[in-house]
């Protein structure tokens, strides 16, 4: 295998780690630096091999494996950060050091890198700059394209190229740094990234709340809240609820309702929260907030089929439209940004995605499931193809498919 790929045979990895969906790969590498990984995919070109990048496997195992999955590029090897200026709130690092090392070390200096994942442990800055993942704070905090300056990435035959720079000012080129945030390993390797950080907020407090079916519909109970501009407002579905204890309400629906700021601010925050709509089940604050956080990305990747959609109504209330007898027990909804993620039974997606796009969601994601192709536009779709032909011209990225 290390005479294939062109690596060391310290490089290979046990393939059957890298399954997706169960289908493992035909072979697996972890390289060490920059240079092997652009052995490996000249190598990888040579030898007409489809190539997956793979982080910390988070939500690739899940998904469903392209048809030519030769090789797992691990690229956890790449885990340095290069560069750290607090002054300037920026951070230069490799695409295989994960979300949770880089909050520990910002945190020695109060700040933060506003990215949100599941199962931060594990996932890497590349994965989650590919995959473009956010969580319930991705309004307040934007998504991975809103907080990338710049990158370092190689392409299909090895060749690594730069886009932006490392700077909040820069003009320098096209964005094809954000081109990859959400490209999913289809377009380029990220190797390296440079990053706006923010100071981390004085105080953080969470409200949870068992809440039935008629106060979600009830429109008028939830028009006091996006003045509010929260951090967090997380419908969870009782199922969903109930594999975390904080969550867990035993209602049909749990809310949380979570502010960031000056511990003042948040307290008055919460105190109108409490106003209109009661006692909470519990109220956490500061790292135990953050922590809650986590938790509501976690639930984002919960075993099973998946379908995500997006909507212009950003209140609780959205859910309503559902209808009283259709109540989703695992469905995550965080409603400021319009984001739903539902984890249906193979056989009910058909359903639960008919009367979603009734209540005007629209699909972005699909995971586990058969459905209908999406329809678009003949004019993105050309778009594109233009774009992966000139990134990887030899379609050697498998997902770029």
């Amino acid at each position: 295998m290390s005479a294939t790929l062109g690596l060391d045979a310290a490089r290979a990895l046990d393939p059957s780690g890298y399954a997706m969906s169960g289908t493992a790969p035909r072979f697996a590498i972890r390289p060490a630096d920059r240079g092997e990984l652009c052995e490996a995919l000249r190598a990888a070109t040579r030898d007409g091999l489809g190539v997956v990048p793979w982080g910390g496997g988070v939500s690739l195992s899940r998904e469903a494996a392209p048809p030519r999955f030769d090789v797992a590029l691990d690229l956890r090897g790449l885990d340095r950060v290069t560069e750290y200026e607090p002054d300037d709130l920026t951070l230069t690092a490799e695409c295989g050091v994960t979300i949770e090392s880089l909050r520990e070390k910002l945190q020695a200096r109060g700040q933060e890198l506003p990215l949100e994942a599941a199962e931060a442990w594990g996932a890497t800055l590349g994965g989650v700059l590919a995959s473009n993942a956010s969580g319930a704070r991705r309004q307040a905090l934007g998504s991975p394209r809103d907080r990338i300056l710049g990158a370092r990435f190689a392409l299909g035959e090895g060749t690594l190229a730069r886009s932006g720079g490392k700077v909040v000012k820069n003009v320098a080129g096209y964005g094809i740094h954000r081109l990859l945030c959400g490209s999913r390993g289809g377009l380029a390797v990220i190797v390296e990234v440079s990053l706006k950080l923010q100071p981390a907020p004085a105080s953080r407090a969470a409200m949870v709340f068992g809440v039935d079916a008629a106060t979600i519909a009830d429109a008028g109970r939830w028009s006091f809240i996006p003045r509010m501009e929260p951090s967090a407002l997380t419908v969870i579905g009782r199922a969903a609820a109930d594999l975390n204890p904080v969550l867990s309400t035993r209602a049909p629906f749990t809310t949380v309702i979570g502010f960031e700021g000056e511990a003042a601010h948040v307290e008055r925050q919460c105190e109108s929260v409490r106003q209109a709509l009661g006692a909470a089940k519990v109220k956490v604050a500061d790292d135990s907030a953050t922590k809650l956080w986590q938790h509501l990305a976690d639930l984002e990747e919960l075993q099973g089929p998946r379908l995500s959609f997006t909507t212009t109504a950003n209140t609780p209330a959205a859910l309503a439209a559902l209808g009283d007898d259709f109540v989703i027990e695992r469905c995550v909804f965080h409603a400021p940004c319009g984001r739903l993620h539902v984890f249906p039974a193979a056989d009910q997606a058909s359903v639960v995605l008919s009367r979603l796009r009734a209540a005007g969601f629209t699909l972005i994601d699909a995971r586990g499931v058969a459905l209908e192709a999406r329809a678009t536009s003949i004019g993105i779709e050309t778009m594109r193809g233009a774009i992966r032909r000139a990134l990887d011209p030899g379609a050697r990225f498998a997902l770029g498919g």
